[in-house]
């Protein structure tokens, strides 16, 4: 077994529970978490679902590109594949006009129902962490947002990272890992936890110094199993990283939600300084 397959979803088995229900390891001594943050992608990230949305959004930048702008079909993967993200492409290509165009991409391309359901364990999972969480997206904060609604966790985020807060930097570029360390106040890379399921972009967060966890086994295109050497972790689905790191969380008890200081809902990030 590769090393970073043997990291699946294998916390340590020393590790129990003292009478206040803090997690102790083998020496008796507290688990605290060694990440100051954690960073969660949004979309198939925080929910799957078969790529749908996904798959929907691919098709109405493809839509875009051909109908809109008179680009050939298949040019807006080919500007993904080149740049990171196919906006990117559109940006560095000059292929977008002025704000007036590119707010016109982004909210056709975006405007699509979201095939999400709300996911109350996920919401009891995120209620328990005691790790302040960000989400760091390589979308706009508007889908995002409508993305936390849907699954009913809106409100348990410090904010939403996105492209625009990054200054349309991709997750490819470390200047974006950067941006979102400003934001969320971390100077340490090694503080810094990323959920992503991107091989990508775990590239990169191993490159920033980030820990990274890939969230997903099989991919999107064939369904084959995922490889990825640059991942410190893997897991099937969000719902596993507790398991995995139970530092980062409180014990389970009764009226978890009032452990949550208030219900502000999440809002976007500004750009970084």
């Amino acid at each position: 077994m590769d090393d970073h397959r043997a990291k699946y979803l294998a916390p340590s088995k020393a590790v129990s529970s003292n009478d206040d229900g803090a997690l102790t390891s083998a020496s008796g001594e507290e688990m605290k978490p060694k990440h100051a943050v954690v960073f969660f992608d949004c979309d198939d990230c925080l929910y799957k679902n078969d790529w749908r949305t996904a798959n929907v959004i691919t098709a109405k930048i493809e839509s875009y590109t051909t109908e809109r702008l008179g680009l050939p079909h298949g040019a807006a993967y080919e500007l993904y594949k080149k740049h990171g993200t196919c906006l990117r492409g559109l940006q560095n290509e000059a292929l977008l006009h002025g704000e007036e165009e590119l707010e016109e991409f982004l909210e056709y391309a975006h405007d699509i129902p979201l095939e999400i359901e709300r996911d109350e364990r996920l919401r009891e999972m995120l209620l328990r962490m005691k790790t302040p969480k960000w989400v760091f997206t390589a979308s706009v904060a508007a889908h995002a947002k409508r993305c936390l609604e849907a699954l009913g966790i809106e409100d348990l985020f410090e904010g939403i990272i996105d492209v625009r807060a990054v200054e349309w930097e991709t997750k490819h570029s470390t200047k974006a890992y950067e941006a979102a360390m400003r934001i969320a106040g971390v100077d340490d890379p090694a503080a810094c936890l990323f959920l992503d399921d991107s091989t990508s972009n775990m590239k990169t967060a191993r490159v920033m110094g980030w820990t990274n966890i890939l969230v997903g086994t099989h991919a999107r295109d064939g369904g084959h199993e995922i490889e990825c050497e640059h991942a410190d972790h893997i897991i099937s689905t969000v719902h596993d990283f507790e398991a995995l790191m139970p530092e980062h969380f409180h014990p389970s008890v009764d009226g978890v939600e009032d452990a949550v200081p208030n219900g502000t809902k999440v809002q976007a990030a500004v750009p970084a300084p």
